[in-house]
């Protein structure tokens, strides 16, 4: 894989996660929570 490909990778993941952020702050605390525990039982954590 060529340099410029990784940069554009890197730049779109940077754009998705603060899209993910933007959408997660406006959650209310009990969606927050409900996400938090599928995570935990997901990750196993």
């Amino acid at each position: 894989m060529n340099f410029e490909l990784w940069l554009f990778a890197i730049k779109r993941l940077g754009q998705t996660m603060d899209a993910a952020q933007m959408i997660y702050e406006q959650l209310s605390e009990e969606e927050k929570e409900k996400l938090k525990k599928e995570y935990e039982a997901f990750s196993g954590s």
